[in-house]
């Protein structure tokens, strides 16, 4: 019953979230939207930060499930096409979901994570990374260096990938995974706040542009880039 009440607490202050947004996601609100009083959820959640940490995790948790259903809609010997796939299922997730993507990607700053939400961020990442690798090894090794070797963010990469736990084939590998993922995340940022839709982008077209740039300075096949449509 405890586990229940606890998944149902869960429910109830992602449906507040999502509806009026995490400054409403206050204890008082969420006891009243289950028939409780405040002290009752602190029996579950202890202080309101605890409570915040435990809707994070299920949206990163199911963020996760759902990049990887669409990764796995793709063969597994189409690892260009694999990554495109992932890369366009977290775009569209931040979209349909944009206040979750901004509370659990966003808003809360690494330095607050208690371990649970550090390891549902991590696992993200870590999807990424692993589809990454894949398609190095297939591609990348082989391409021309996606950008010139800048020493400066060579150290930044590795550590990137070590609060991961990937491993890399190599500092190469390492930045230009950690360079891909950060423009393709920050466009998911500003796409989840609405800001190109201020100028007019409503299909992610500066989204499509960006990830055609990496694809193909990754040197990818021009047909991964039908995946995950």
């Amino acid at each position: 019953m405890r586990d229940a009440t606890l998944r149902e607490l869960i429910s109830v202050s992602r449906e507040i979230l999502t509806a009026q947004g995490v400054e409403a996601l206050t204890i008082r609100a969420v006891a009243r939207e289950m028939g409780m009083t405040p002290p009752g959820v602190y029996r579950y959640f202890d202080s309101h930060r605890a409570l915040l940490d435990a809707v994070i995790v299920a949206i990163l948790d199911e963020l996760t499930a759902f990049v990887a259903g669409r990764v796995g809609e793709v063969a597994e010997t189409d690892t260009a096409g694999r990554l495109v796939a992932a890369s366009r299922a977290l775009r569209r997730w931040g979209v349909e979901h944009p206040r979750e993507f901004h509370l659990s990607l966003v808003a809360s700053p690494p330095e607050e994570d208690n371990q649970a939400v550090g390891r549902a961020r991590g696992q993200v990442g870590r999807l990424f990374g692993e589809i990454f690798v894949e398609a190095w090894r297939d591609y990348g090794i082989a391409s021309p260096a996606p950008w010139p070797r800048e020493p400066r963010i060579e150290p930044l990469a590795e550590r990137f990938v070590r609060m991961l736990k990937i491993t890399m084939p190599s500092t190469a590998a390492a930045a230009a995974f950690t360079r891909c993922w950060m423009r393709l995340y920050a466009m998911v940022c500003l796409e989840s706040l609405g800001l190109p839709r201020v100028i007019g982008d409503e299909e992610g077209d500066l989204f499509e542009a960006e990830l055609t740039d990496l694809a193909r300075a990754l040197g990818l096949p021009e047909a991964a880039l039908g995946a995950g449509r």
